[in-house]
């Protein structure tokens, strides 16, 4: 028999991987149960039994928090693949859709994917779809362990690890105007709109934020930023209402009426211009369902295409 190693001692089960990697997907025991003591103690006993089955140590504990070392991370990615794929093959069977997740940032899943996603679904046959709002870093470390099919990211991070890419656009940024704020028809320049206007724009410590810090010191401008948001489409609803001017990625283009706001390009910003792709793990694909597997080509050709169309009509 095939595996005797494997099943020669207890210990090992499909219950006790799937706790792994719901651990691993939280961040640790207590992400995984928060406020079930006793959750805790069974995901703990069972990881346990784990370390015991393998001889090796799987989980630590730093003050009050327990995560996975990088051996049971390592596990935890490749009992991941294994359960995703024994669904798959459980949805096939039953004749229900596959699922797939695309992981991208707000303002790219607002603007570019949702009026898009009836598209987007007719290229995947069907398939049921997750959309998971993601920072870069994260999109690039899901599409790695292989807890998304697809992300929307940075270009430099696509060559990172073992990613594949089809590049979607350069998407720049504008300054977004209500006109009862300031006239379209009134002459300016926009370090003076930078300047004069109260801003509303994507704040904290994000890549955007410090660029245009910097930008801004380098040719001694003082922005009148008033208020800072968590990100971009909460930028937007401050635009809608009319109160501010905000700076936004011309994506942004495609979710407004132009009636009473207009758009100002922010020439002088293109040291913040982007190149947008659409990125995935060739081995996640490649451990798909027979059924799935056999449309992955297809998939990405076609979904390349499906949201490019969108991209190419804001840049």
């Amino acid at each position: 028999m095939k595996f005797n190693r494997l099943f020669s001692e207890k210990g090992l089960s499909m219950e006790r991987l799937a706790a792994l990697v719901e651990v691993d997907d939280a961040g640790g025991i207590a992400n995984a149960a928060p406020d079930d003591d006793s959750r805790q103690s069974l995901i703990s006993r069972q990881i346990s039994q784990l370390e015991e089955f393998f001889d090796t140590e799987l989980k630590n504990k730093t003050g009050k928090t327990v995560r996975l070392t990088p051996a049971g991370k390592q596990l935890a990615k490749l009992a991941r693949e294994h359960l995703q794929s024994l669904e798959e093959f459980q949805r096939s069977c039953h004749k229900q859709p596959t699922e797939v997740v695309i992981g991208a940032g707000d303002s790219l899943l607002q603007w570019l994917v949702l009026p898009r996603i009836r598209k987007v679904r007719e290229v995947l046959q069907g398939s049921a779809v997750e959309l998971q709002d993601l920072q870069n870093v994260a999109i690039c470390n899901a599409l790695q362990d292989h807890v998304i099919d697809f992300g929307l990211l940075r270009s430099d991070l696509v060559n990172r690890g073992s990613l594949t890419g089809k590049p979607l656009g350069k998407f720049g940024y504008s300054l977004f105007i209500p006109d009862a704020l300031f006239p379209r028809d009134k002459k300016t320049n926009e370090a003076e709109l930078l300047q004069q206007l109260p801003l509303a724009s994507q704040g904290g410590s994000t890549l955007f934020q410090r660029r245009l810090e910097e930008l801004a010191a380098s040719r001694k401008w003082q922005l009148n930023v008033s208020l800072h948001c968590e990100s971009f489409p909460q930028a937007a609803q401050v635009l809608a209402a009319g109160q501010m001017a905000v700076i936004l990625p011309d994506l942004a283009r495609l979710g407004f009426s132009f009636d009473s706001v207009w758009v100002h390009p922010l020439k002088s910003l293109d040291e913040l211009r982007r190149e947008v792709f659409l990125a995935w793990h060739p081995h996640r694909l490649e451990t798909r369902p027979h059924s799935c597997r056999r449309q992955n080509q297809t998939r990405r050709r076609s979904e390349v295409c499906v949201l490019k169309s969108g991209a190419s009509a804001c840049c």
